[in-house]
């Protein structure tokens, strides 16, 4: 009979009411007052673990019921544990008493293998987690869990000394015991794997202060607490950089969105991140979004919170027009069978097995903090790099982008990268950001800037967009509406100029609209166009400063380009062609101009109209609405 049996007869011998099936059981605990099972019973290779909920000691629990220590060892002197080659032939014995005397015996001179040595060499093989423990017992724990667990023989100070080469490349987990002896055992764990495995996380148990504490009280593996920030033994490593392969960066949405890493979306809350974000997305699962992957369907992987999927979500996803059979919710199943959110860095491994088994090209994290795990300050730069700095290396691996959807603060700076809330590791890590904001010359316009691109340029065209109601579907309870992204064309106007026009004070932004009308009849008069030079200095004459001229020009949408020889910059009104003497490279409105043969821009654009409402000028006609512009 095993101990796990003997203990559960013991108890209904004591009319503790047990409950439950297989391993772990439930039942009244003889120690104290219980009417409901209060006392977990579980059944380990060859011994029982109990733990009270309520408290209690175990050595009062069992002596409640008639029995000592020796009771939950299936053989009352102890545990007998054993050390095996590669080939699983026993080498080594560690011997275990319940009072928790050990003892060696075998090749006690060698060094020492690690325990359950086959499993963990088929476990790095799969690319499965190992669980680095610091006791026989608490592997055994874990392994009654599914999970595959090593220890080094004779517990704390020793794994320094065992031969850890079989971790060489796996996912490791360290869970010491919460004690001074666990945190010298941690600090030996970590000195031996740094730079030995391909990833190393700490973590502690929830119940208790070791892995069988946990176990015992019914936890399982995804409730162990990650441990966030953890000093290690570190080295430095060196390499030639001749060695190092060049590549080029590739680009999930050309030159803006590069693929194998991470990029922020921000913006304000309700300002119309998510419906772009769905428009790249349903791109993608059509291959229509321009960048590497056109021309072929991928995959989208989507973890959203704030969003109703069958309210919100898949209506956008339609009005994009994605395939929908490309698009993934990705969900946690706790190994209690209970569904969860995805949460950072604990899911990376399982996040990044997913990816790769769905040809994903892009996961959405909307948004981003929510993901984090719960126990991180979001405001703290060491923490937050916890989460971002590994979820960077599972984009490079998995060869997609990372979209995290993020929200801004209310403060009028002009810097887009300041506005995002929470810590500065953030924007540092993500190597691109894109910015949606309100036009400020227009509530009913968006603009989608680039105020970072460490991968490539900056200097890229602000694309414009309005959010329309579209109809998706008619149902049994009635019909679908949603919102889609209108796309209008490119501005030249970046983030920053107009962060600084929507911070301008009544008087700026009254200073501006004057400069506007300045503006506007300067250039009428000069034929539509007029050296920039000559447009500050008459500007200043009138008592425009430099800065409410730019903001002016921006208002009029008029140009800003360089031309001719010596060459010179032109402001020049919408829908004027810019026509020089190549000879005379003379000012347009001079001797030089040549007569325009037409508008180069919509053909409707003959003249500006100032808009009575806000003196912004009519815009062009939008454009196809489904397509996002090739930047």
């Amino acid at each position: 009979m095993t101990a796990f049996e003997r203990l559960l007869a013991a108890l209904d011998a004591h009319g503790s009411k047990v409950t439950g099936s297989g391993s772990r059981r439930m039942a009244q605990c003889p120690s104290h007052e219980d009417r409901d099972p209060s006392l977990s019973v579980t059944a380990i290779e060859g011994q029982a673990l109990i733990h009270c909920h309520a408290g209690c000691r175990t050595d009062d629990v069992l002596a409640a019921i008639g029995s000592v220590m020796g009771d939950l060892f299936d053989d009352p002197r102890g545990a007998r544990y054993a050390y095996t080659d590669a080939a699983g032939t026993p080498t080594r014995f560690v011997h275990r008493t319940p009072d928790k005397a050990f003892k060696q015996s075998g090749d006690t001179k060698g060094r020492p293998q690690l325990y359950r040595l086959p499993a963990v060499i088929e476990a790095v093989t799969a690319g499965t987690t190992v669980y680095v423990v610091e006791g026989e017992k608490d592997v055994h724990a874990l392994e009654s869990l599914g999970a595959v667990a090593t220890t080094s023989p004779m517990g704390a100070g020793n794994f320094g000394k065992v031969d850890a080469s079989p971790l060489s490349g796996a996912h490791v987990v360290v869970v010491p015991d919460q004690d001074k002896e666990g945190r010298r055992y941690l600090d030996d764990a970590l000195a031996v794997l740094d730079g030995l495995t391909a990833s190393v996380r700490v973590a502690r148990p929830k119940v208790g202060k070791d892995a069988a504490d946990h176990v015992a009280a019914g936890r399982g593996l995804d409730e162990l607490v990650t441990v966030p920030t953890v000093t290690g033994h570190r080295s430095v490593r060196l390499t030639v950089a001749s060695s190092i392969k060049v590549r080029p960066v590739k680009w999930l949405w050309a030159k803006r969105v590069p693929l194998g890493t991470l990029v922020l979306l921000a913006g304000r809350e309700g300002i119309g991140k998510s419906t772009v974000a769905y428009t790249l997305a349903g791109q993608i699962t059509r291959g229509d979004l321009p960048g590497v992957y056109t021309g072929q369907p991928r995959g989208v992987i989507v973890a959203a919170t704030e969003d109703s999927w069958e309210h919100t979500i898949v209506p956008r996803l339609i009005a994009a027009g994605a395939d929908l059979d490309r698009v993934h919710r990705v969900d946690v199943a706790t190994s209690e069978g209970v569904d969860t959110g995805l949460s950072l860095p604990r899911d990376l491994r399982a996040l990044e097995e997913a990816a790769l088994s769905v040809d994903c090209a892009l996961i959405l994290l909307d948004p981003l903090m929510s993901r984090l795990d719960g126990k991180l300050d979001t405001h703290k730069d060491a923490e937050v790099r916890t989460a971002l700095e590994p979820l960077v290396a599972v984009a490079g691996r998995a060869k997609a982008a990372i979209l995290g959807l993020i929200h801004v603060n209310k403060s009028v700076s002009t810097d887009a990268l300041t506005t995002i809330m929470g810590s500065r590791a953030f924007a540092a890590v993500a190597r691109a950001v894109l910015f949606v904001m309100t036009d400020p010359d227009d509530d009913d316009v968006r603009l989608l800037g680039q105020p970072k691109n460490n991968l490539g340029s900056v200097n890229l065209p602000t694309l414009t967009f309005r959010i329309e109601s579209a109809h998706v579907a008619d149902t049994e309870e009635g019909p679908v509406w949603t919102g889609r992204v209108n796309w209008l064309g490119e501005s030249n106007r970046s983030i920053s100029e107009a962060l600084e026009s929507a911070s301008d004070s009544i008087e700026g932004r009254s200073a501006t609209a004057e400069a506007a009308d300045w503006l506007l009849d300067h250039l009428t008069s000069h034929g539509g166009t007029d050296d920039s030079a000559s447009i500050k200095a008459e500007g200043g004459k009138a008592g425009h400063s430099l800065s409410t001229l730019k903001r002016a020009r921006h208002r009029l949408r008029a140009t800003s380009e360089a031309s001719g020889f010596p060459r010179r910059t032109y402001w020049t009104l919408p829908g004027i062609p810019i026509q020089l003497d190549q000879h005379s490279g003379s000012n347009p409105g001079e001797s030089g101009l040549t007569e325009p043969t037409g508008p180069t821009g919509p053909t409707h654009v003959q003249s500006v109209q100032l808009d009575q409402s806000d003196q912004a000028p009519a815009r062009d006609e939008p454009i196809a609405d489904s397509a996002v512009p090739n930047p």
